[in-house]
């Protein structure tokens, strides 16, 4: 925030002791108020900048996270020596994951997807 107002001269406004007076001249007052109006809209704009950045972001990151989960569900295959039950346990653990990110997967697909991943002997 700081770098914005600097950037736009009114850093030195924040830097400096400003007395309390009375203001009784018009054109000082108008100049003032034009200030603060201009600090405002710089502060507000830089809240909105951030705030585009930051779900941008975090956008990214979740449809990110959709796929890396999608495609954990899909590699979820039994491993040599573990058991059966052990094995299906995972399917749950990453159904409520995508569940988390608002992906719903059929039952009827989490079934196929499960057997998919069972050893064929």
């Amino acid at each position: 925030m700081e770098v914005m107002l600097e950037d736009n001269g009114l850093k030195e406004l924040f830097d400096q002791e400003i007395a309390k007076t009375t203001i009784s001249d018009a054109l000082i007052l108008a100049l003032w108020n034009k200030c603060v109006a201009k600090v405002r809209w710089i502060i507000l704009k830089g809240f909105e900048t951030m705030w585009k950045k930051l779900t941008d972001f975090y956008q990214n990151n979740s449809d990110q996270r959709k796929l890396a989960l999608k495609d954990k569900l899909r590699k979820i295959k039994m491993e040599k020596g573990e058991t059966i039950p052990k094995c299906l346990t995972k399917f749950p653990e990453c159904h409520d994951e995508l569940g988390s990110v608002g992906i719903t997967v059929a039952r009827d697909d989490m079934v196929s997807i499960a057997l998919l991943g069972l050893p064929k002997s």
